[in-house]
């Protein structure tokens, strides 16, 4: 997403952390009303069966799977970080986090039948009542941050992803800790890429993470392991997934790169493997120009 304006409260905090880092940036879901076609409505998602058996037939499609279980556990994280991520930067970026509860929130697939955008239906936030964007239409005024906090969990979890995976579990028999892992990383990948993007420090990023995740529901809580690994001069930090998000089950597919299948050792020698190659890259590109 670019934010060519600044019209509105979210565009103000969020254009300083897209002007960080573009992987930030691409991460945001647009925050423009959904008006072509092809969209799924989370709030549809929830209320009526036969949309989400559409999600998934349309997953499936894409994947070239008829699991249902395999349907769901490819779908989640890219339905679920878009949304997460709009809350949690602007949580960060100046305290100005965005309704992503799952009557405010839609995802487009492209003609395979993958995610290819997402898109909020209105600009609802909240906000600090110290704020003067308090004052706007779209605000939520909360007495100080940890009200904040509750209220973006509310909005997320409540509202959105626990209805949400009760709806999945029924259909498709995915276990609940597998999607709950999703929830999970969804809420880290933001304070990940916010330390790459030289936002927080590596040691900032995990106490975030801790402090994040013990606010939120007990769910989010052990289900993943965050570490920095050091190439040179460049620290960054990785991520276990301590539960298994089923996709091995595909034959194309294979195990993830933070799977919790792999022993530790070989998965960080692995990750280590690519940041080397990573750093190696940019150090190249910084002695070109």
């Amino acid at each position: 997403m670019t934010y060519a304006e600044v019209t509105h409260p979210l565009d103000e905090a969020l254009a300083n952390l897209a002007g960080e880092d573009k992987k930030v940036a691409d991460t945001l879901a647009s925050l423009d009303q959904p008006v072509d076609s092809g969209w799924f409505f989370a709030s549809d998602l929830l209320d009526d069966e036969v949309t989400l058996e559409e999600l998934l037939d349309e997953t499936g499609r894409y994947w070239k799977t008829d699991w249902r279980f395999l349907q769901a556990s490819l779908l989640l994280p890219y339905y679920i970080v878009p949304a997460v991520s709009a809350a949690i930067y602007g949580l960060y970026a100046g305290n100005r986090v965005l309704d992503v509860s799952a009557r405010n929130f839609a995802v487009q697939l492209d003609e395979s039948g993958q995610i290819a955008d997402a898109a909020f239906t209105s600009r609802r936030f909240g906000v600090l009542e110290s704020d003067p964007a308090a004052a706007h239409p779209d605000a939520i005024p909360l007495p100080d941050r940890a009200s904040l906090v509750a209220w973006m969990f509310d909005r997320m979890i409540e509202h959105h992803l626990r209805p949400l995976f009760s709806h999945i579990r029924a259909q498709t028999k995915l276990g609940q800790n597998v999607m709950w892992a999703s929830a999970a990383y969804g809420c880290v990948v933001p304070l990940m890429g916010l330390q790459r993007a030289g936002f927080f420090t590596v040691e900032e990023a995990l106490a975030e993470k801790t402090a994040l995740l013990d606010n939120g529901p007990r769910q989010l809580r052990d289900l993943l392991t965050v570490y920095p690994l050091t190439s040179g001069e460049h620290q960054a930090l990785f991520m276990r997934i301590e539960v298994c998000c089923q996709k091995h089950h595909h034959p194309d597919l294979g195990k993830c790169g933070f799977c919790a299948l792999r022993p530790s050792e070989e998965q960080r020698e692995m990750q280590q493997y690519y940041f080397d190659r990573h750093v190696a890259e940019l150090e190249l590109e910084s002695s070109a120009s």
